[in-house]
């Protein structure tokens, strides 16, 4: 009877694991064209792909015709719900964002002025100015004879785009945004994450090429008309923020008026209501400054105008309508407790 004796394993050796590893691919592609944001094919994997590049949409396509596609709305809507300036200050918003807030208003209205009032209404820091076309049909609806100016101080972005197929799109102060080289779209504000090196190569090696160049964009061409220019190897165009909804009605109906305006300055005629929604908050500026702006909003009212200020989280308003009075403000109505700023614009006069 033999015995067979077990032969004993080698054990083997382990790799010493590292502590850090990259996974993933380590780059991700975006959207640069529209067909590239459709999702082609009923594979899972591909719709996976196809949400993934949806988070890096090429601003270029904000850049729209007088009658886009139905693709195109909902593409410049997704890049303006998203769209941080270099500043930190953001252009969220989408249509019907204020319905709610817009109908509270105008019946504060109504119950303060007759239907053939000539009232003047401003919208400060209005972005895109879709939501203040909203306010201005539904206004005009109830008082005829009224207008709306919607304003705001960045109506465009720069496109510089290099020989070499690349483009770098900045906000008119001058912060590069996002860098463009397809089939990479790299997000610049806030930056990409380092799990993804290869997109923030491609947008290290554009801005290079800027500085390298020594790029400066006039400012006299910033505040003109004029759409485009070349300086070698570089072509400089706008591309436009407003909503072409806003464009067709500003066209269309001479009671709405688009202006540059900033919301530290008062109006050159005194307006019966004005609307600064999202932009005096404590998150942006500091107590000073905000003290300065409701200085400005009640240097621009008549006398009983009224003034909605606040801000919308997650569709939640925190809003609060003041009437001026003459050594102040007084409050009206809140809407989710009241703006962040009152006790700010109470005090200022």
């Amino acid at each position: 009877m033999r015995v067979f004796a077990r032969r004993k394993r080698k054990k083997k050796k382990s790799k010493p694991r590292s502590s850090f590893r990259i996974r993933g691919p380590m780059f991700s592609f975006g959207v640069c064209e529209l067909d590239d944001y459709e999702v082609k094919g009923r594979l899972p994997f591909r719709n996976l792909r196809a949400e993934l590049r949806r988070k890096r949409i090429s601003m270029k396509l904000l850049r729209l015709d007088d009658a886009p596609s139905e693709t195109a709305i909902t593409v410049y809507s997704r890049i303006m719900r998203e769209l941080m300036f270099g500043n930190g200050t953001s252009r969220t918003t989408w249509r019907g964002r204020f319905a709610d807030l817009d109908r509270a208003l105008i019946a504060l209205l109504e119950q303060r002025f007759a239907s053939d009032a000539k009232l003047l209404a401003a919208d400060w820091a209005a972005a895109d100015r879709l939501t203040s076309t909203e306010l201005a049909v539904a206004l005009f609806a109830r008082f005829p004879h009224a207008s709306l100016a919607a304003s705001d101080l960045t109506d465009f972005l720069v496109e510089i785009i290099d020989s070499n197929g690349t483009t770098v799109i900045q906000d008119p102060q001058g912060h590069s945004l996002q860098v463009i080289r397809p089939p990479f779209v790299v997000r610049l504000q806030p930056p990409e994450s380092w799990l993804v090196p290869l997109n923030r190569i491609v947008a290290k090696r554009a801005l290079a090429r800027l500085t390298s160049h020594r790029l400066e964009i006039p400012r006299a061409w910033l505040d003109s008309e004029e759409e485009s220019f070349s300086i070698p190897p570089f072509t400089v165009r706008k591309i436009s923020l407003v909503h072409p909804e806003a464009k067709r009605l500003a066209q269309q109906d001479s009671r709405f008026t688009m202006e540059r305006h900033s919301v530290f300055t008062p109006m050159d005629r005194p307006a019966d209501v004005i609307r600064s929604m999202n932009i005096f908050n404590r998150s942006y500026f500091p107590v000073e400054r905000l003290s300065e702006g409701a200085r400005a909003v009640h240097a621009s009212l008549k006398m009983g105008g009224l003034w909605i200020v606040g801000r919308t989280a997650e569709d939640r308003h925190t809003a609060t309508i003041f009437e001026k009075r003459e050594n102040g403000f007084r409050v009206v109505e809140r809407f989710g407790g009241g703006s962040e700023i009152e006790e700010i614009a109470l005090s200022a006069g």
